[in-house]
This record gives C-alpha cells, sequence and structure tokens, in this order.
C-alpha cells in the first residue's frame, strides 16, 4: 500500500513488500520522485519488484522486517538512496542495537536519529564497542540529534555517549536509580569529548533540563 499527503505532490509514502508486485506497475515515476519521506512497514522484505525513491532524504520503520539473502541496509537501499538520508526514525521495540549500527555505516549523511528502544545484551558491550562495524560507524557518523523513547540505563548513555561523538541535542528517559550516576558521567564528557547543547530527561511525568 502506498499512502500520499498530496494526491497530485507526494510527499510521503508508506510501502510494504507484500504489495509492491500489485502496486510497481501502477505507480506513477514522478510521483516517486516527490517523496521525501518513506515509511516501511513491512514484516519480510522480498527482491520483488521494488519502487526506488531517489529524492527521498527520511526513513520510517515500523517494524523489525525480515529478510531473506540480503542485509537490512541491502534491502533498504532498493527502496531509498541511504546516503542520501538525513534523518532515520525506527519505530519498533525489536530492532537490535547491531542492526543500527551496521545501518549507520550506511547512512554517513543521517543528522537525526529517533529509536523506541536500544536493544542489546549488556554482558557483550565491551566486545561490541571493539569490533570494526562500531569503530566505522562511531569514526563516520554525523548525528546532531537523538531522541530515545525508552528509559536508557548507564551502560546504554555510555554507548550512546561513544558511538555519536556529534551529539548536540539528546532526549531520553533514565532508571530514578541511575540519574546522579548518568548525569556525573555525562559532565565528566562536556567540553572534552562531547558538546551538547541540549539535555532534556524524563522519568514517567518527571523531567530533568
Amino acid at each position: 500500500m502506498f499512502y500520499s499527503t498530496n494526491r497530485y505532490r507526494r510527499q510521503d509514502y508508506t510501502f510494504y513488500w507484500e504489495l509492491a508486485d500489485k502496486i510497481c506497475p501502477h505507480a506513477e515515476e514522478k510521483n516517486l520522485n516527490s517523496v521525501k519521506h518513506v515509511h516501511v512497514c513491512s514484516k519480510r522484505a522480498n527482491k520483488s519488484c521494488v519502487k526506488y525513491f531517489p529524492n527521498a532524504t527520511q526513513l520510517s520503520i515500523k517494524r523489525y522486517f525480515e529478510t531473506l539473502d540480503d542485509s537490512i541496509s541491502t534491502s533498504l537501499s532498493r527502496i531509498v538512496p541511504l546516503q542520501q538520508l538525513t534523518k532515520l526514525v525506527i519505530e519498533c521495540y525489536n530492532f537490535p542495537w547491531e542492526e543500527i549500527v551496521k545501518l549507520l555505516c550506511f547512512t554517513p549523511n543521517l543528522d537525526a536519529l529517533k529509536l523506541d528502544f536500544i536493544k542489546f545484551n549488556e554482558n557483550n558491550i565491551n566486545l561490541m564497542t571493539k569490533s570494526k562495524t562500531y569503530q566505522y560507524g562511531s569514526n563516520t557518523n554525523k548525528i546532531k540529534n537523538l531522541d530515545v523513547r525508552h528509559a536508557c540505563s548507564y551502560e546504554r548513555m555510555r554507548l550512546i555517549i561513544n558511538l555519536f561523538p556529534k551529539l548536540e541535542y539528546l532526549k531520553t528517559g533514565v532508571n530514578r536509580k541511575e540519574i546522579v550516576q548518568i548525569v556525573r558521567f555525562l559532565l565528566s564528557k562536556f567540553n572534552n569529548e562531547i558538546q551538547i547543547y541540549s539535555f532534556y530527561v524524563f522519568q514517567k511525568y518527571r523531567k530533568y533540563v
């Protein structure tokens, strides 16, 4: 299914791989060229007829989708030019952190990233941060704005700061028991390793700035 907010000049499309074979023959190329924001809502990717949105700069992933033989990055590259994206939104709780890091390696011009949840095994954090993929993603990404809806633990906060050295705006939730530890950690990084100008933290109905 494709969805447009404007009948004649479409800016947003909702894309389903399951319906690509039916939709593709009827989709007008000029409409695809005008799309700026693509929403991917499938549970499984396939190699069938996939329309390409050459001018898209924003991508929203509604579900963690399965792939057959290809990586998630390869599957998405058939829909949008990954290197051109400036904003990525992942609206699902089961999207693995390792896959997000891999995706960062193919989206060097991302300025904004929004996540529902950071899912990873905290016991493997040291091994994860030493991987070539993690190091490459950390050295090349340009993300300045990060929004994480779910509460972050101290270990997750460390991972965020190390992976996104160019952060200027950070919004996230924190565990009440770790708020002091997290704030101290961030203060120790200010002016030396990071330059966050706006830090917004919420804990249920409370917020800390």
